[in-house]
């Protein structure tokens, strides 16, 4: 999971420092969104992990579901992590989206014959 993320910050960090360059950044959208796709599967594991433990603290030891949410975010901090860092990753899509809708709008533009 960790090379995963890494992988996802390395290209938001090229992203961020390179022009805007239509082929680059179509390429950064297709690597960023696969490795979404694939953090999303951990993200949904960890997810399952975290809603047993609630259900655990509830059912079986009559906790507060406030309290049993608190303990299972001790116990799987993991999907806080994948919640804040998955939305972010998101945002990067959406905003290399813009760019690339951006540029073609500029090239149309450009090769217009008014």
């Amino acid at each position: 999971m960790n090379e995963v993320l890494n992988k996802i910050a390395d290209i938001i960090e090229d992203y961020n420092t390179s022009e805007l360059d239509g082929v680059k950044l179509n390429n950064h959208l297709k690597m960023l969104t696969s490795y979404l796709y694939y953090i999303e599967g951990i993200k949904s594991k960890y997810h399952q992990d975290y809603e047993a433990i609630i259900y655990d603290k509830v059912n079986n030891e009559k906790l507060s579901v406030a309290r049993a949410t608190n303990e299972a975010n001790v116990a799987v901090p993991e999907v806080y992590r994948l919640r804040k860092l998955t939305s972010a990753g998101y945002r990067v899509c959406d905003a290399i989206r813009s760019n690339i809708s951006f540029l073609k709008l500029e090239f149309n533009n450009v090769t217009k014959n008014y």
